[in-house]
């Protein structure tokens, strides 16, 4: 019975960490009307809009276009650094995957945080940058995965962004604070949505396929395209899974090249054996003329 019981709680665990979840504004007083109006909706395929640009720490414009045109996969979050709750927590888990997937960051893919808080501190940002970079170890720098604002236009391109990936949001003026879910988004090279990353604890396997996934091959080794080749992204639990036929093609291949070992060794154990077969001496003729 204690048994069943513990299976069944981690049963629950798993499915509440597989589901999204979402910051909730604190000091609302109306928190259920907040979270009527925020959600993700994928966009899985489609393409973000070109010449979004925002800013940096320093007040530098900058663009995603130029992000995006280093030929890497970008790991993308939207959030804000006065948020109390997830917003930290989603990017320091992307931080201890990071440093854990084995890939290097700026080298095999690169990332970007973007604040959808028009009033933006650009103080709180730089902090929140320093302990990410921090946590990534691996010499991680600021370059790599830049943390950028949207405070000049009014949050408009942030909003644009958030959008185009079917990030919704809602401002709440009680709290001051906004309601939203703790997710990431990965982009291709090309500017394509590839995946969602839900939650604040990021698998490593799961982080590290999403990446080599979305570069198209141009990221990871030889084992990481066989494992995307067996595992494939599973839109119920969010989680990668493994790929029931992948694995029936690959032990057939292994019963086809056993068969074929086992048959060459056969054969060439016939043809030694032939080799190896002595001829009959010819029959010596007797003196009265027959032969023996």
């Amino acid at each position: 019975m204690f048994a069943l019981a513990a299976v069944a709680l981690a049963g629950a665990s798993a499915q509440l960490r597989a589901e999204p979840q979402v910051v909730f504004p604190q000091g609302s007083d109306q928190p259920l009307a907040a979270l009527q109006d925020i959600d993700v909706i994928e966009h899985l395929g489609e393409h973000i809009p070109s010449g979004l640009t925002f800013t940096d720490v320093a007040g530098r414009p900058v663009a995603l276009d130029v992000l995006l045109g280093r030929g890497k996969p970008v790991v993308v979050t939207l959030g804000y650094h006065r948020c109390p709750m997830l917003c930290g927590l989603v990017l320091d888990g992307l931080a201890k995957a990071t440093h854990g997937s084995g890939l290097k960051l700026g080298k095999d893919f690169t990332a970007v945080d973007i604040s959808i808080d028009p009033a933006e501190d650009s103080k709180l940002l730089a902090q929140s940058q320093h302990r990410v970079l921090e946590l990534a170890g691996n010499g991680a720098t600021a370059a790599e995965w830049p943390f950028w604002l949207s405070t000049t236009d009014g949050a408009a391109a942030a909003r644009t962004l958030a959008d185009a990936v079917g990030f919704r949001y809602k401002f709440d003026p009680h709290s001051k604070q906004f309601a939203h879910d703790a997710v990431a988004f990965v982009l291709t090279p090309e500017g394509v949505i590839a995946r969602y990353l839900y939650g604040v604890d990021y698998p490593v396997r799961d982080f590290r396929m999403a990446v080599v996934e979305a570069s198209g091959g141009r990221v990871g080794t030889s084992l990481d395209k066989v494992i995307l080749a067996c595992y494939k992204y599973d839109p119920t639990t969010r989680r990668y899974a493994p790929f029931v036929m992948a694995f029936m093609r690959i032990g057939a291949l292994m019963v086809f090249f056993a068969l074929a070992g086992l048959l060459t060794v056969l054969w060439r154990k016939e043809l030694a054996m032939k080799k190896r077969v002595v001829p009959r001496p010819p029959r010596q003729p007797r003196a009265d003329g027959s032969v023996a």
